[in-house]
């Protein structure tokens, strides 16, 4: 039986509101405006949808020395 590592990735969506004259400054004034919002830890509030997860890599570890706890 061979060792495996599987990688997940998990994306989130959020979404922030601006007023801008171009499409440029709409992302300098999202930039800005979500600095702020990480610092004050409301990313909550801008999350929309349900996170999306899927398997982006597996590993085969068998014959390395890479600490391995199967959960099965």
């Amino acid at each position: 039986m061979n060792k495996y590592k599987v990688e997940f990735t998990q994306t989130r969506t959020y979404i922030v509101d601006v007023l801008a004259d171009s499409e440029f400054e709409a992302k300098d004034k999202a930039q800005n405006k979500w600095e702020i919002i990480k610092i004050n830890n409301m990313e909550h509030y801008h999350e929309f949808g349900d996170p999306d997860e899927k398997i982006t890599t597996v590993y085969d570890v068998t014959g390395t020395d890479d600490p391995f706890n199967p959960e099965n």
